[in-house]
This record gives C-alpha cells, structure tokens and sequence, in this order.
C-alpha cells in the first residue's frame, strides 16, 4: 500500500530532471517546459537519469517508464530509497495503460501523465508540475492525467509479460546475479547477489561493481571489464575478491550483439577459500 503524506503548500519548482529514450518527445517537452520558467535537465536512459538526479538534487523528476538500462521503476524506488533527495515529486509519463504498470511493481509515482498528443501531454505535464507547487497534489497519490482515451495495447502486454517472465527467470538465478552496463555499473541485482553483498538493489543500482571491491583491486577489475568489452567474442572469466569479512567468488560473463559488447553477468558463488585476485578466461 502506498503511503499517502500531505501535500506541501507553495512547494517551490525550478529544477526538473527529464528522462526519456524518445529524443522527440525529450527535446520538445524540455522546450516547453523551459518556456515556462523551469531549468531542465535531460537524460536518454534509467542509468543516465538516476546519476544526475543523485548529483543535482532536484525539486522535481518526470520519467518515461519503458527506459534502457534501468527502467522507471528502478528509478523511482530507488529516489524513494535515498535519504538524501528527500520526497522529490515524481511525475510518471508514458503511453502504457494503468493496467500495464502491474509489469512494474517498483513503480511508485506521484503523478501519471498519458503519453498522447504532444500538445496535451505538454499541458497535463504542466497541470502536475503546478499542482505539487501550489500543494494541491500529495506525495504518493499516483493521480491520473490524460489516461481517459487509452488503452492497453495487445502487442505492448505480450512483450511485458515477457518482460516479466525473463525478469523472474533473473531473480531465482543462485546464489546471486547481477547485470552491468557496458560501463561496469550495476543495473540490475537478483535477491541473492543482494544477500551476499548485504544490500539492497535500489542501493545498488547505478553503482561501479569495482567499487565494491577493495581499492588495490578496483582498478584491476575495471580494467578487465574494459578489455572485455572491446572483445568482439564472448569472454568468460572467474576470479575471487574480499567483501568485508568474506571472500567471494565471481564468474563474469560479457554479453554481446552483433559483436558488439552491451553488457556483463556477474554470478557470486559465495565465499572462496584463498583471497588471490586472479582472473582465468
């Protein structure tokens, strides 16, 4: 259940951080808004919107759901962990149907703008940015604007409940996974990769994986995870690291697309009996 907190009378608005993977809608609603007054900040993916928003600090955060590397709802939730952005309003917009949302159960917004025509999109954007400054809209009330015409579309539900099926496929994976970018951040961290960092995978998301490390290996496996993704084959490599008290093993395994590196798997096997760093392919 959703918590809901009283609005804040005269909430005061000027910086707005704007994620969305679609350059058409970013850049024209990015006008818009900046028309009116707001300073803008923009971001094209989840990973890109989660490091700003930590960085700036904003008074508010609209988000587009369906987001690369990290979707809305891993943003969202993980706003929502951080002590230290305090309640930011989080405007939600997308061309899913509220009954699509249940694909992502870390969803947890203010506000829910349709995606439709651009003029009225700009408009119910505009109503909900207003509304949080004049204290008529309350944090956690997940109100809905411009959903009276839309609908669920059929093709959008198979591919979210496929979506859905590989996301639970990636949880249960033992005893711990986690997925990185290309970049070596973690986007994506499973229950059991959780337990054994002692974490939770809000806390997780957008962090280096080398920073988990101690400092004399952290180079050494950012380095690897670079040399790995200029491979145009799949590498596979085992090595062990200290985690507090523990020693760790780790299998990572790059993914790649067409020759092209997208990514890495990470597998923790719990703890190891040696502490040596040393990587096998």
């Amino acid at each position: 259940m959703i918590a809901i907190m009283k609005a804040d009378a005269n909430r005061t608005i000027k910086t707005i951080v704007f994620a969305d993977d679609d350059r058409f809608f970013l850049e024209a609603i990015t006008e818009f808004l900046t028309s009116n007054g707001y300073t803008v900040h923009t971001a094209q993916d989840g990973l890109e919107a989660l490091t700003v928003i930590r960085k700036l600090k904003p008074d508010c955060v609209i988000l587009d759901v369906v987001l690369p590397k990290l979707d809305g709802g891993q943003v969202c939730s993980a706003v929502r962990m951080d002590a230290s952005l305090g309640p930011i309003p989080i405007i939600v917009i997308s061309s899913l149907s509220p009954a699509d949302y249940i694909f992502f159960p870390d969803l947890n917004a203010d506000a829910y703008v349709a995606k439709g025509p651009l003029p009225t999109t700009c408009e119910n954007i505009l109503k909900a940015v207003r509304c949080f400054e004049a204290g008529e809209m309350a944090s956690g009330e997940g109100r809905l604007l411009g959903y009276d015409d839309l609908k669920s579309r059929r093709l959008v539900n198979e591919l979210l409940l496929e979506r859905r099926f590989l996301r639970a496929i990636f949880e249960v994976l033992a005893p711990g996974a986690l997925v990185l970018n290309p970049d070596g951040r973690i986007i994506m961290a499973n229950p059991g990769a959780c337990d054994i960092l002692e974490t939770r995978g809000r806390q997780l998301a957008g962090e280096f994986f080398a920073s988990l490390l101690p400092l004399a290996d952290q180079k050494k496996v950012q380095d690897l995870l670079a040399d790995f993704g200029r491979s145009e084959e799949p590498i596979h490599c085992q090595t062990t690291f200290r985690f507090h008290t523990k020693v760790l093993t780790a299998r990572l395994d790059s993914i790649l697309e067409e020759k092209s590196c997208t990514g890495f798997v990470v597998i923790l096997e719990g703890e190891a009996s040696t502490p040596a760093m040393d990587g096998k392919r």
